[in-house]
């Protein structure tokens, strides 16, 4: 029984570790695109403003919406590399099963937090369909869609994570952890 249950979770971690690494990498890349085409709409404002003395109304709305945008898509990967503020000082200290466990239950305290804000991401984004934004003829509903949308793909690295670590702790000699996370390169 114990072999079926590790068989199904080594699958399932096979699996998940595909689709977040696709998706992980596919939203940290739209984020650095859209930090780039926020630079850009910067960049003409300030144009507009200071060259040709003629303010565009909708630069400082659609340039706020790509910085929040950017942020919420690189938190999934920025959480399956951990490249997350941390202080290790303490657990570097520790035994490696104490270790494994402390950052088992760190992970479902995260994956617990982020459900709670999964769940509440909705009726924001549904409120936010009721308002219109003040300098574009869109409702703020859309602005806020990426809300759900990364919190759901920060789940499925969270449980990525969890099953991670339960295999770390099942078999105490084997590496379960993703390769380079935790080493942000620059460049990368």
């Amino acid at each position: 029984m114990a072999n079926v249950a590790d068989t199904v979770l080594r699958k399932v971690l096979g699996t998940l570790s595909v689709v977040n690494e696709s998706i992980s990498m596919t939203a940290r890349n739209t984020s650095g695109m859209l930090l780039i085409a926020m630079t850009a709409i910067v960049l003409v404002q300030i144009v507009f403003r200071y060259v040709l003395n003629d303010s565009l109304i909708w630069t400082e709305e659609v340039s706020k919406t790509m910085m929040v945008w950017g942020a919420f898509l690189i938190a999934p990967w920025a959480y399956r590399n951990g490249a997350n503020v941390s202080i290790q000082m303490f657990t570097d200290e520790l035994p490696i099963a104490l270790r494994r466990l402390l950052h088992l239950l760190l992970n479902l305290l995260v994956i617990w937090i982020i459900v709670v804000f999964w769940s509440e991401s909705f009726g924001m984004v549904e409120r936010g369909f009721s308002i219109k934004t003040a300098s574009l003829p869109i409702q703020v509903g859309w602005f806020f869609i990426v809300i759900p949308i990364a919190f759901g793909a920060m789940i499925l690295v969270g449980v990525e994570l969890l099953i991670r670590d339960v295999l770390a702790l099942l078999h105490p000699k084997e590496n379960f952890e993703i390769a380079g996370a935790g080493e942000i390169v620059e460049g990368e």
